[in-house]
Parts: C-alpha cells; structure tokens; sequence
C-alpha cells in the first residue's frame, strides 16, 4: 500500500491538474480502510436542520445526561439518536407528555432501521400502497435485509409569500428524492437531490447581490442575468459515505456540511455556506469524541472566464475538535482550524496530520495562513437547563492585545441559554442567545485563507463587527402542531465608500483599513436590524407539513433618510425537508 501511495503522490504535478492531490489521497484513504472492514455496523447521519437540532437540544436536557451522545457535534449519527429516544422512553426520572412521545416516536420512525424487534411495528405503515409503496411510514420504498438496508423518500416544497418590498410574489418550488442506506452492514450511503426555482424576499435578494452567493447554496444559475429580479434556479444535492473502520472510529466521505456547536449560531462551524467536499473522522473513546475534518471549499472571489472554459480555484480547509464529557452534566470542547489554498499540489499535506498543532505547522510554513482557534462548551442541569456558550480567537499578541481597540484583537464569543417546559408549561420551551464578533475577525490577507466558502461564511451569517441577542420560543401543544416566536436585534458596522471597517470577511484587511489602534464594535455606518418571525406548522402525516409565517424586519443604516422595513407573510407545504431560515 505505501508503495502505491508513493507512486500515486509522485505523479500529481500541479494545480491544474483534474484529481487533485486532496482527492488523490482521500480516495486512497477511503479504499483502504474500506478493504480492512471488519463486521462492524456503522450508522449514516441524521438531517441537520434547525428542527432536528431543537428535538435532539431538548431531548438531551431531559434525559439528565451527556454521555448518550456528543450533539454540540452535528450532524449526529442516526443510531446514537434513536438510542438516546428509546432510553428517555424507559426512564423513570424522565417526565414524558403526551407529545413528547410523538416527537421521540417519530425520530424513531425516521431512523427504524435502528430499531429493536419490539419497537419495529411502530414504524409500519397503515397505508401500504400495493404492497411495497409505503410500507414504512418515514418512507416510499425501503428493503431491509442482512445485505441490504435501502430508503428512498421524495422531497417536496412549495410556498408563496408577500413581500411589501418586491413587485413579484416570492416563491420556493423544489422537488426532489434522497436515498440512504447500507451494504452488508459496513458501508453506507446517502445522497439528496433537489431541483429548486426561488424568488427570494427583497432583503434577501440584498445580501445575494452583496455577496454574490445564495446562503445555504452553492452554483446558482439567474435565468436571463436578470439580478433585479434576482430568480434563482439551481440544483441542491449532498452525497456520502460512512463506513466504521474500527469499533471507535466512523468515517465519512462526500459532500456535506456540519455545524460546531449547540446553539442558533455557530462561531466555530456553521451550515449556512454551501456543501463542500469533505473527509470526516468521528473517534469515540468514553466520555470522549474527537474529530478530523479535511474539506476542499471553492474560492469563487477569484475571477474566471464566463465561457465556461475556466473552473472556479479550490481552497482548503482543516479542522481538529476535541469534545469532553467532564461529567452527566458538563461538556467542554477545543477545537484548531486552518483555511489555506493556492497550493501548486492542491491539498497542503502538512495538514492532513491528525493530532499536531495546526498553529505550529502553518508557522513552521511561514505564517501565511489563517489559523484560528478556540473553545467551546454546555452545562444542562435539572432537566430544564442548559447553559452553553463559544469563544473564538482569530489573533494573539500579548504586546498589541492589551492596546486599546487595536484592530488584529480579533475575537468571537458566544453565551446561551436553553429552558425547556417552562414554568411547568409542557412542551414550551425558550432560548436566549447572545453573539459578538470584533471588526476583522475571519477575513484575511488573501481570497485564499479567509473563513468564507463559495463567498459565504463558514460561521455566523453577518460575517463581523456585530453584536446580536436572539430570542426563541417554541411552544408545541399538541405532537401534529408546534408554534414558534423568533427576535432578533443586530447592531452591525458596514463599510462606507471603500473604506473598510470590518464588517466584511470577503475583504482584505490591509486594504482601506482606516486605523492600528481605537477600532470597536459597530465602527462604521451603523446597521441596527430588528427581526421578528412568527411561524405555525401542523403535520399533516409524517414528515408532511403546512407552514404558516409572519416576518417582520426593520433595518437603520446610519446616513439612509428611511428605514427598509419588510413584512413577509407567507405559506407553503414540504414533504421531507425542513424550512428555509434566512435570519440575518
């Protein structure tokens, strides 16, 4: 294997090259390990959304306990999940309403194949269309045998709104299928597909124009390049693989995206930027999950031929995550990453270690790309708390960082609190959020090292120089129907004219930066957003539901006579996927 390895590195010479060295390496990887499988299971990953997050948030609160599961880690894997619903149903400390045990009924359905024997009828269909359509209630066909496990389930979207700030009706229209799976109960697969037509509200339609880049999305295509209009029509899809290559360890490999973190937001590593080519390895040791992660992104600041003859540059990306469970009720986790491209052989292969410092091998490379670090953590207590928070450095010089305001004191941070069943409310929960990010913190010298994929952040939506208190409550008295309020209040500098504040990662920040010393938070023209979002939804079978939504959104630029103010009002329908939350 080493000598093949030697020859497979000897003949990649270059950046143009098509399979570059990242991919060279990850293929062989994957290979590898795939040859030496043993008979272990292995688990694909639930969807990662912000309504499996809130289930699995509160889920984990309830059950007194930390040790099912490392959830400030998402996606999580399927198998974990349906352990932790089935252990809180047998718990006799846990106090389960009604609709509790829809909800953790229902995450079960969604991964049955995890199921013991005993549990399996509750996933059964009463509606099997001619005897093999429908036969699970999660999905439209499934097989299930000691080769094969299969799921394929349609997905679909449709919702219109009005918005006081566009001429034209905004709209989703999506349709598509996922599949997932396993071979022989050693590799498994997945992978979704979706053809998507979006009219995006007028605020919305600002921030693609800004950034020129859809959140959440990668390639979009504007019918007739017309960006007043701002139509967007594009392909949606992920796809990987998961195998177990030890009893401890579960890799996977493919496009995806993952998110760090137990809260609204992500400082570390959030989803909100479009997939990305990945090889992610899960090691679990007891009270211990440590994590690799290698991604090639797409550096799409970089000007290519309209022609199509051109391919936009790739950047690359690796990140090492600790996470700790100190006890049943505290989790503290550490994590390094580095964001560098531009490389004559693709994927930097000192970064491919690993256990190293990341830090000490981009200093040992002369420094020229963007490392930042920090920590993380969550305390749940008396089965209605959690308090969780972040802390991200960008820069440290302890002679400059005392200095009042100087510029490259770069940090983020990150403090939370979730309530669940409040006040004895069944079912009523609340979330509390605060986040700020200093002016500069993730931009870089270089298109090539800042914390942006496909012109999108890798970790908060607004990039830098803000402050911002989110507010949530979510109230679900009955298992069909859950009711959410979402607050928001942002206080962002923008730039003005070409002088660069730090508010915009895209930036460089040695170009037009106006001042070393006395930059603060909000520094610039002042942005002060208030957002407020109503939602309804009722299940009308399983995964299928109607959405009801009132938004309200009222942003101040400092200089601007008026204020922009949107009211949305909006329905819709979705099969199989969740909402799209476009909260900045």
């Amino acid at each position: 294997m080493g000598l093949c390895l030697l020859k497979y590195f000897k003949i990649s010479t270059g950046y143009k090259h098509t399979t570059l060295l990242f991919r060279k390496f990850s293929i062989l990887f994957v290979l590898s390990i795939i040859n030496s499988l043993s008979g272990l299971s292995q688990s694909n990953f639930a969807p990662l959304n912000e309504e499996y997050s809130n289930l699995i948030e509160r889920y984990e609160i309830k059950s007194g306990s930390l040790l099912n599961l490392h959830s400030n880690i998402k996606p999580v894997r399927r198998k974990d999940l349906v352990k932790l619903s089935t252990e809180l149903e047998t718990d006799e400390k846990v106090k389960l309403s009604k609709t509790d045990r829809f909800n953790l009924e229902y995450l079960q359905n969604d991964s049955w194949e995890w199921l013991d024997d005993t549990k399996l009828p509750q996933s059964d269909s009463k509606k099997a269309i001619w005897k093999h359509l429908f036969r699970k209630k999660s999905d439209l066909y499934s097989i299930q045998n000691k080769d094969l496990d299969f799921h394929i389930s349609p997905i679909f979207q449709f919702s219109f709104a009005n918005d006081n700030q566009a001429k034209e009706t905004p709209y989703i229209n999506t349709r598509g299928i996922e599949i997932r799976g396993t071979l022989n109960k050693k590799l498994g697969f997945y992978s979704m597909l979706t053809e998507n037509q979006m009219l995006y509200p007028e605020y919305v339609r600002e921030y693609g124009r800004q950034y020129n880049a859809n959140p959440y999305e990668g390639f979009t295509k504007i019918p007739n390049a017309d960006s007043s209009k701002y139509l967007a029509d594009f392909f949606s899809a992920r796809g990987y693989i998961t195998f177990q290559a030890l009893k401890s360890v579960q890799i996977q490999f493919g496009h995806d995206k993952n998110f760090i973190g137990s809260g609204i937001r992500s400082m570390i590593l959030s989803d909100f930027s479009a997939p990305y080519l990945h090889l992610k390895v899960l090691t679990n040791i007891g009270r211990f999950q440590y994590m690799n992660l290698f991604a090639q992104m797409i550096n799409k600041q970089i000007p290519v031929a309209v022609d199509g003859t051109e391919q936009l540059p790739p950047k690359y990306f690796s990140l090492h995550h600790l996470s700790i469970n100190l006890s049943r009720n505290l989790n503290i986790g550490f994590f390094e990453s580095i964001v560098f491209g531009k490389r004559q052989v693709g994927f930097d292969v000192n970064y491919l270690n690993p256990v190293i410092f990341l830090r000490f091998v981009e200093g040992h490379l002369g420094s020229v790309d963007n490392s930042i670090a920090g920590a993380n953590f969550k305390y749940n207590f008396k089965r209605h708390f959690s308090l969780y928070g972040q802390f991200v450095l960008d820069e440290f010089n302890i002679k400059y960082f005392k200095k009042d305001g100087w510029w490259a004191k770069k940090y983020s941070a990150q403090i939370g609190t979730r309530y669940v069943d409040v006040f004895g409310i069944k079912n009523l929960d609340f979330q509390a959020e605060y986040n700020l990010v200093r002016p500069y913190m993730y931009s870089h010298n270089s298109t090539y090292s800042n914390y942006v994929n496909y012109n999108l952040p890798l970790a908060h939506p607004l990039g830098a120089n803000f402050k911002e208190l989110l507010l949530v409550g979510r109230y679900q008295p009955m298992g069909r129907l859950s009711m959410n309020f979402t607050a928001m209040i942002a206080q962002q500098g923008k730039d003005s004219n070409i002088i660069n504040w730090g508010g915009d990662i895209l930036r460089n920040y040695n170009f037009a930066r106006p001042s070393d010393y006395g930059n603060e938070i909000g520094q610039g023209r002042r942005a002060n957003t208030k957002f407020y979002q109503m939602s309804v939804s009722y299940m009308l079978a399983h995964n299928l539901f109607a959405d009801l939504k009132v938004q309200s959104r009222n942003t101040n630029l400092s200089g601007d006579a008026d204020d922009k103010k949107n009211t949305i009002f909006s329905l819709g329908l979705r099969w199989n996927t969740s909402q799209r939350q476009f909260l900045f």
